[in-house]
């Protein structure tokens, strides 16, 4: 049988965990528009993989109900597979503020019906983003900012004043003059984003296309050129996104987008300080 289990902890009590998954006008936060919930046992509801296209339909029956523990129900996709699987969502309190989600997905195998994009090593990425990034940044009050500009320079010249050493030093000064990196812009590689008291973050590089995108999972802080590990603060926010994007304009500019997870105390500084940042930016490709 073809299992996927994640364990997330969340720094949440068990009441609020229980309301993120429990409650549709919660649940369309983080997870998706939900239509005719209602927690009891025999109780089927549906929702799209996209609502607005009404594509993916998934078909749900509710088998088991244990408030603030246990929420187990099918999982099917009946425009696509004649497969069914179950689906369970334990909580179990780690102390008052603290809350462990234990999620398994059972019966994957079931989906085989419905070919390459329904195989459990999809089932597994796509879990981690909706329980380890989605929920997690609902529940830890972390929303998304996005910044967009029209640079006028082809995508391969403004990937080079972004990513490069002296390149990246320039156009972050905006945040803090002097900024630099240290470590290989390469899936799977760890970088240092630092400042020039060697101080700032580690951040994995999750993704990397050359010319196209970057994404980077911000971790922990770095203190003196020195990895630190989590503390109840970082736990907060270790493994949030910031995702780059370039693509073609018509005219043959450049398009960049930056979508950024964030604390929400921090919009307000981070709203003054990237839109400076991609206007030096501009003008350092535009130049």
């Amino acid at each position: 049988m073809d299992i996927v289990t994640l364990e997330q902890k969340f720094k949440a009590p068990v009441g609020e965990v229980w309301a993120a998954i429990t409650q549709p006008e919660l649940m369309k936060e983080w997870y998706f528009k939900v239509h005719n919930f209602e927690l009891k046992p025999g109780n089927v509801f549906t929702f799209y993989g996209d609502d607005l296209q009404q594509t993916y339909l998934h078909s749900c029956e509710i088998l088991q109900v244990e408030p603030l523990k246990l929420l187990e129900h099918t999982w099917t996709h009946p425009d696509h597979s004649k497969g069914r699987s179950v689906l369970r969502w334990e909580l179990s309190g780690i102390d008052e503020e603290h809350t462990l989600l234990t999620l398994t997905h059972s019966g994957l195998e079931s989906f085989a019906d419905a070919g390459p994009d329904f195989s459990p090593e999809n089932y597994e990425f796509g879990w981690k983003g909706i329980i380890s990034i989605s929920l997690r940044n609902f529940l830890h009050d972390i929303g998304k900012q996005l910044f967009e500009i029209d640079i006028k320079a082809p995508r391969e010249k403004v990937w080079q004043a972004m990513w490069s050493k002296a390149g990246y030093t320039a156009w972050t000064s905006e945040f803090t003059e002097g900024s630099y990196y240290e470590g290989e812009l390469k899936a799977g590689e760890t970088v240092h984003l630092l400042s020039p008291d060697g101080n700032g973050l580690y951040s994995d590089v999750i993704f990397m296309q050359e010319n196209k995108l970057m994404i980077l999972s911000h971790i922990g802080i770095v203190v003196d050129g020195i990895e630190q590990d989590p503390d109840a603060e970082t736990e907060l926010w270790t493994g949030i996104l910031e995702s780059y994007r370039l693509s073609d304009n018509e005219d043959g500019s450049t398009h960049l987008s930056l979508e950024l997870d964030n604390q929400k105390e921090y919009f307000e500084k981070m709203n003054e300080s990237f839109p400076r940042a991609f206007h030096k930016l501009k003008a350092l490709c535009e130049q």
